[in-house]
This record gives C-alpha cells, structure tokens and sequence, in this order.
C-alpha cells in the first residue's frame, strides 16, 4: 500500500436509507468535515422523494445542507470519493450506473454487505473507469452509533482511507490490501451470528413453554469463563471426537422441541451436520483432540459437503 494523504473535496453517498442517513449526518453535521474549503456532500436515492420515506430523505438532505438526487447525472461527475450504501443485491448495479461519473484516481467505497465474489464483481466495474476500489465492511449497526460504526476497510488505498476517516469519528480498521476479505469476514461472521439467533429463538422460546427460561440462561455461564473465540475453537477442536455422542443428543432435542410444539428446524439441521462428519469417518482413531489447523484440514478433505474439492482463496490478489 502506498501512503498517501486525502482531502477529498466532493463525497457521494449512493442510498440515504439508515445507513446512508447515518453517514450524510455525519459528514455533514456530527464531524464537521462539510464546513468550509469549498467542501460538497452529494446523496443519490431512487427513492428520494416517493412515499413518506423518500419524503423523509428529501427533508433529511434540506435539514442537512446536502445536495440529493433520484438518479445519476451530471452532478455525480466531480467526486473525489464514493460511499455506496444501497443493498447488497443492488450494490453491483450502483456501481454500474455510478461508473459513467467516475473519474481515474475516485475512491469508491462499498460499505454494502456482499461476498467476496459480489464485492470482486464490484470491484471490475470501478476499476475498469480507472476508480480505486475499497471493501468496507460495516461490523455494527448505524443505529445508534452512526457513522462511528466500527468498519473493517479492504484494499489497496484502505490504509489511506483509514486516515482520512479516523479524525472524522469513523471507527476503521485496516484488514488488508485484498479487496473482497472485508466483506467475507462480514458474511463468514453471519454463519455464525445469525445462526446462533435462530437456535436461540428455538431454545428459548421452547424454554419458556417449559417454565425454564431462567434456568437456561444460567445454565449458559459457563461459556463466560473464556473469550468466545476460544470456546467457539475448543466446540469445532473437539467436534472430530465427540460427533457422534453430540449427533445422539441433538436427535433427542429436536425431540424435546417437537414435544414443546416448536418446530425444530435449526436443531435438526444441526444433527444432519453433525451426523455427516460421523459418516464420513474421520474422527482420530487414538481418541485425541487435534489442534485447530488440524481440524479444519481433516474436515475440508474427508467431509462432503465442506470443500474438499477447493483450494484455500488466496490471500494475495
């Protein structure tokens, strides 16, 4: 990466939702950073001004000062620097329809939850116009934080863009220089987030019909002796092994569940995974936990279904 001080002069904001909201108030109001030296903060929406939330939008960028706009035009022509805050599934057609405006050397960050190949899909279209691409993931919520969201930044120029945000009150961090690792780390993140929310709304919705919420809870203290990282290593660590006792027990849960008239849908796909790593019969044959890096390589190479036909991405573009 190449140090480079940034000053940009006119921002673009693609989408003024929550997200975009968040950014546009703090670029233009909480930081400071649209006053004075000729500085100009752009928002497009194609919603802006249709319905009570586009209305919203409309009075938002009054109230803020900013120029905004329904679509792409010649107003996006001078920007030093793109944020693109749309949706994921709409994220490769902003950047298309922003293209036409880019100029060489325009930094466009993609703050839109993608994976790795959506954001390299991204990424070909901004670097074709000669634009320079950063993958911005966004590993919070605005609500509440705002623009000091704490972000993960991808890229070539990410370190220069760090720079450039942390006086402004954005919480960056710098991943790397390969564009698309940010966003995986988002979308890796979520297989276990959001799949630990809907085994929780399984467990303790049954736990209330049960008169046992509280007692499940508590019963969860345990996983408090160690950072989570740790005792999520020491679940995947001793999954070789104990696969097989764990298959019979969550056999017995979905059970449970069924009893308590809650569907168990995650609690059964949780003792199919289980279950395949049992037929596939890689479990040690002395009975012993391998280390982590061990584990993975077994699990990849001998579980269909886990990648065994796949090369580790590179960590170099």
């Amino acid at each position: 990466m190449t140090t480079e001080t940034l000053d940009p002069r006119t921002v673009v904001v693609l989408g003024l939702g929550e997200a975009g909201s968040a950014l546009a108030r703090g670029l233009a109001a909480d930081s400071g950073w649209l006053t004075g030296n000729a500085r100009r903060l752009v928002a497009v929406d194609i919603a802006l001004g249709q319905g009570a939330r586009g209305e919203g939008m409309a009075a938002l960028a009054d109230r803020l000062g900013i120029a905004a706009h329904a679509d792409y035009g010649p107003w996006l022509d001078e920007a030093d620097l793109v944020m693109s805050v749309v949706t994921g599934e709409q994220s490769l057609d902003a950047a298309r329809s922003m293209a036409a405006h880019l100029r060489p050397g325009t930094l466009y960050l993609d703050l839109n939850t993608v994976t790795r190949a959506m954001a390299l899909d991204n990424a070909a279209v901004v670097e074709a116009t000669g634009a320079r691409y950063v993958d911005v993931a966004v590993m919070g919520t605005f609500l509440g934080l705002g623009h000091r969201v704490p972000m993960l930044l991808a890229g070539p120029d990410a370190e220069n863009v760090a720079a450039w945000m942390t006086p402004l009150g954005f919480q960056p961090k710098v991943l790397g220089p390969v564009p698309g690792s940010a966003s995986a780390v988002k979308i890796l993140r979520s297989v276990l987030v959001k799949g630990i929310e809907a085994l929780g709304v399984e467990c303790l919705v049954a736990a209330r019909a049960q008169g046992l919420q509280e007692e499940v809870l508590a019963c969860l203290a345990d996983i408090d002796l160690q950072p989570f990282r740790d005792f999520l290593a020491t679940l995947v660590t001793t999954h070789l092994v104990h696969a097989g006792r764990r298959h019979e027990e969550m056999h017995l849960a979905a059970r449970n569940l069924v009893e308590t008239g809650v569907e168990p849908l995650m609690t059964e796909r949780t003792a199919a995974t289980l279950g395949r790593t049992v037929a596939a019969g890689v479990a040690p044959a002395d009975g012993k936990v391998p280390p982590l890096d061990a584990v993975l390589e077994i699990l990849a190479a001998g579980v269909p279904g886990l990648g065994a036909a796949r090369e580790p991405m590179p960590r170099e573009r």
